[in-house]
């Protein structure tokens, strides 16, 4: 009875440890949990670098008072960056984007979105338009599905200070292709992908080389 005993204090004993054993790892679990968790933290528009805020906000601008001329000849319906701006910036592999806007389509299935993106030091770097429609066999010849999203991209263009022209013949190049196409405009590398058009997915990237 001794000796049983004995060996079930051991049993009892070695639960016990290997009880201690898992809430150890459980709480390791957590403080690596809490670690990612601070990795990811979003970084308020404030806190970027002051001329880099001052760029995106003249940009905001722009863009906006591009939408009211483009109103005023065509009855497209166009969201606005919200002014002031308030979004916050969120890491994703040393990049850092900030939804500026993220907007249904309003007559047709899909949505369109512009972000703006930082290096890790908080500057900006480009901007991205990108759009989510009807897959291409159920847009019509006009391609009003898709409207909203490429007058975005358009406005982009123009509130950068960008020329029109060259950015219409490298949509159509990557359209006609189905493929990516890029080419140099000032201080941006302007980028047309449309290797995912064929679904109704497609973006435009503005990189800035310098």
């Amino acid at each position: 009875m001794k000796k049983a005993l004995l060996l079930l204090l051991a049993v009892m004993l070695v639960g016990c440890s290997g009880e201690g054993t898992e809430k150890k790892k459980e709480e390791n679990v957590k403080k690596e949990e809490v670690v990612k968790e601070e990795k990811v933290v979003p970084v308020k528009f404030e806190e970027v670098d002051s001329e880099t805020k001052a760029t995106v906000e003249k940009f905001a601008t722009e863009y906006n008072a591009s939408v009211d001329a483009f109103k005023q000849v065509q009855e497209v319906e166009l969201v606005k960056i919200t002014e002031p701006i308030t979004s916050e910036l969120n890491k994703e592999n040393d990049i850092f984007s900030q939804i500026l806007f993220d907007a249904d389509f309003k007559k047709y299935e899909g949505h369109y979105k512009l972000v703006a993106k930082y290096n890790k030091d908080k500057k900006i770097i480009g901007y991205n338009v990108s759009v989510e429609g009807l897959p291409a066999k159920e847009r019509s010849e006009e391609g009003d599905q898709w409207e909203e999203g490429i007058t975005s991209a358009v406005l982009v263009t123009q509130a950068l200070g960008l020329d029109l022209d060259k950015f219409s013949e490298s949509i159509s190049l990557a359209e006609q292709k189905k493929s990516t196409h890029s080419y140099t405009d000032s201080n941006y590398k302007v980028t047309s992908l449309f290797t995912d058009i064929d679904s109704g997915k497609f973006e435009f990237n503005y990189d800035l080389t310098k």
